[in-house]
């Protein structure tokens, strides 16, 4: 793995670039969201491509290479994934992944984008942003839901570009303390992971990182909990588990049983069954995922993880 350069922001960006690499995207969508992004102070470009549509995917493979080249040649200092969904396991081998780290931009994406990001950090030693996504969370109605995933991009990008610490919500640590972790449990590493599918579909090429002492960071939607057990497996037969410290599970939205099965399998189950296998402490109720609300995650950057009575807390840790 190429260790990942420390993310170093002269400001907070002002400066966005819409891309769409996945999923086409509704364009009414598009434009919610970039009218937010402006009346929070960012300029934005919304370039043709992004609004474009061939079968499922934003475009044809081409047509959404070519924009990424154009995001790369672009004067914004941020670029903005629209929205996940699929597409980008169609694209990852041709992408130059040097020049995407030569860029000194900074992009922020989840779900789909999780491939992005872990291609950008094993060929690149590119730090990315799992986060909010312009079609998104941006084009969503106001209210406490937009308010928090917004808050806390902001102020990522705020410490991020003073080289400040940064903390995210505390989480809950009962069941890791119940299981064995102790109190006044402290461990560093890099942080990273996050959508489950992606990660265990990445496993066993070149577009994903191998993480050593690392603090890895899962969350899913839409899959039946014994199918997210037999990721869990996958990952621990892949002898990634292994080498963590720690890993925190976010939100498994929409993760209900499979109808039909005679022992209803749910998420309870499988995370037991992950902290019977894991080597490292399991922590659960971590804000990110598929939901209405969520943090902002730099993938690759060094954290420390605490726990204090029944409460786990990360936090970024200051650049030097």
């Amino acid at each position: 793995m190429i260790l990942p350069h420390r993310t170093h922001l002269p400001e907070r960006p002002r400066r966005i670039h819409a891309l769409s690499l996945s999923g086409a995207v509704d364009p009414e969508r598009i434009d919610a969201g970039a009218a937010r992004l402006a009346e929070l102070g960012f300029t934005v470009e919304v370039p043709e491509a992004a609004r474009r549509a061939w079968r499922y995917f934003a475009g044809t493979d081409e047509a959404r290479l070519e924009a990424l080249d154009a995001a790369l040649a672009s004067e914004a200092e941020l670029v903005l994934f629209t929205r996940g969904g699929y597409g980008l396991s169609r694209l990852v081998h041709r992408i130059d992944w040097a020049r995407v780290a030569a860029s000194g931009k900074l992009f922020c994406g989840y779900s789909d984008v999780t491939v992005f990001s872990m291609a950008a950090l094993a060929r690149g030693g590119l730090v990315t942003l799992a986060g909010p996504v312009l079609a998104g969370d941006f084009a969503n109605s106001p209210g406490e839901d937009r308010d928090f995933s917004e808050q806390h991009w902001l102020g990522l990008l705020d410490a991020l570009a003073t080289g400040s610490p940064w903390t995210w919500p505390a989480f809950d640590a009962t069941a890791a303390r119940a299981s064995g972790v102790p109190e006044g449990f402290i461990t560093e590493g890099p942080l990273w992971g996050t959508n489950l599918s992606m990660l265990v579909h990445l496993v066993g090429t070149p577009w994903l990182p191998a993480v050593e002492g690392g603090i890895l960071v899962l969350e899913d939607v839409g899959e039946y909990p014994y199918r997210v057990e037999r990721m869990f497996w996958q990952l621990k037969h892949a002898g990634l588990l292994d080498r963590q410290r720690a890993i925190i599970l976010g939100e498994f939205a929409d993760c209900r049983p499979s109808p039909g099965m005679r022992h209803p399998f749910v998420m309870e189950e499988a995370v037991e069954t992950l902290r019977s296998m894991a080597l490292c402490p399991v922590f659960v109720g971590f804000p990110f995922g598929h939901g209405a609300r969520r943090v902002t995650l730099p993938m690759g950057l060094p954290v420390r993880l605490t726990v204090t009575g029944g409460e786990a807390r990360l936090a970024l840790l200051a650049s030097n």
